[in-house]
């Protein structure tokens, strides 16, 4: 719940309360080990009043591709049916490669799951995220403000909290009001560019992929039938993920990756010239793309931080490790790390006896959880830029080992399952 009288101490303090952030304080709160845990949530942006929040879609919402195994794990944290109604289900994969011959495809059936996996309205998510953490009895949620210094102390770490009042219609103060207090556990989930870690001098490794996504929704002129296509092209990556119908019209959510050079006219084109270009690239499958929507773009890169744990202290999300959209794995390799965590401070908590509530912050729990993590985190960061740069690439070689990779996935029933259970989040 909003707060504003906090406490001088908490268990746990997360830094980001958005999809990460939030998610995270309502697995803790689903665990009986620890649910007793005080938890404070710090976002520079307030929760909406109640009632406010909406699941009204629009045209334009914006989404989040999610595996099979994030819905068992939303599940698992008691929001999965509180989204589902929002969750347009993946059906089929179709895998291809522009003007090359070679493809795979990808069924639910063949798998025996009810989707492969979904794509989920960013605004029931957070609807539903919200809802939550006003349930929850011993989680607060301080905003708008920022942590703007942490410390290591004996047993935690003190951190300083920079906060702008709002008034009654909305508006922030500019003079900040400074907080402090202590927590056995920061956890840092505010995003790729954490100005807390640049205080704390946690390095980043970066690598800039010279590449960006432009991100809207698509119009079509027939239905997708729930089929998920990701087609590569001349420019990289393009993908078009089912949504359901807004106001009977058929929609897809388009992520397009485009060379950093092509990027300003690309995204300075009227719509249809834009859409003109679409169709050429993506192709005839979906029909006639009728219109798109309102456009976002952003640029690519590869961030891992050189240290995701210290003492008292863990990074999750994309400050944690930020992976190109190319396979959709950005939030569930989170969720994965999420319930991992939970696991683990179970665990920790459950043996520690006396002071267990201590316990959740010792380099002794965070390195198990890091251990478990690690060969999950490894691959997936490693399959997802290998594949960025195998389908960025017009190198003769790399087009014939792509074909040849299509077509042996499609046509050998080892590396299919391999391949799907991947794409689904199994290991």
């Amino acid at each position: 719940m909003q707060c504003n009288d906090l406490r001088n101490e908490y268990d746990v303090v997360i830094v980001g309360g958005g999809m990460v952030g939030a998610t995270l304080a309502c697995a803790l709160a689903n665990k009986p080990a620890t649910a007793e845990l005080s938890v404070l949530i710090v976002d520079t942006q307030a929760m909406p009043a109640a009632g406010v929040v909406s699941n009204h879609m629009s045209f334009d919402s914006r989404s989040t591709a999610l595996s099979a195994v994030s819905r068992e794990i939303l599940e698992r944290v008691g929001l999965w049916e509180q989204v589902e109604d929002s969750a347009c289900p993946i059906q089929k994969i179709h895998v291809s490669d522009q003007g090359r011959f070679g493809n795979t495809k990808i069924d639910h059936e063949d798998f025996s799951v009810p989707a492969l996996g979904y794509v989920l309205e960013n605004a029931a998510f957070g609807s539903a995220l919200a809802t939550k953490l006003r349930e929850l009895p011993r989680c607060d949620f301080f905003a708008p403000a920022r942590v703007v210094d942490a410390t290591p102390i004996e047993e935690g770490m003190r951190i300083e909290i920079e906060q702008r009042a709002a008034d009654s219609s909305g508006d922030v103060s500019a003079t900040p009001q400074s907080v402090s207090l202590t927590t056995s556990l920061l956890v840092v989930a505010e995003g790729g560019r954490s100005p807390l870690c640049d205080q704390l001098g946690i390095a980043r490794s970066k690598e800039d992929y010279g590449q960006h996504a432009l991100i809207a929704n698509v119009a079509l002129s027939q239905p997708h039938e729930g089929i998920a296509y990701e087609r590569f092209t001349s420019t990289g990556p393009l993908a078009l993920l089912p949504l359901f119908p807004v106001d009977g019209e058929q929609r897809a959510s388009l992520v397009w990756t485009l060379d950093a050079n092509e990027v300003e006219s690309y995204t300075n084109l009227d719509e249809g010239s834009l859409l003109e270009r679409l169709q050429a690239q993506f192709g005839w499958r979906l029909g006639r793309l009728k219109r798109i929507g309102a456009r976002a773009v952003y640029p690519l890169s590869l961030r891992v931080a050189q240290e995701q744990i210290r003492p008292n202290l863990l990074l999750l999300g994309n400050v944690a490790h930020t992976i190109h959209p190319v396979a959709g794995q950005g939030l569930n390799l989170s969720l994965r790390d999420i319930e991992a965590l939970v696991d683990t401070l179970c665990d920790a908590m459950t043996n520690a006896g006396e002071g267990k509530n201590k316990v959740i912050g010792s380099m002794q729990t965070l390195s198990r959880y890091l251990q478990v993590r690690e060969d999950d985190q490894s691959l997936t960061i490693g399959a997802t830029d290998a594949l960025t740069k195998l389908f960025s690439s017009n190198a003769q070689a790399k087009v014939w080992l792509r074909k040849a990779g299509l077509l042996s996935i499609d046509l050998i029933p080892a590396l299919k399952r391999n391949f799907a259970a991947r794409a689904m989040g199994f290991d």
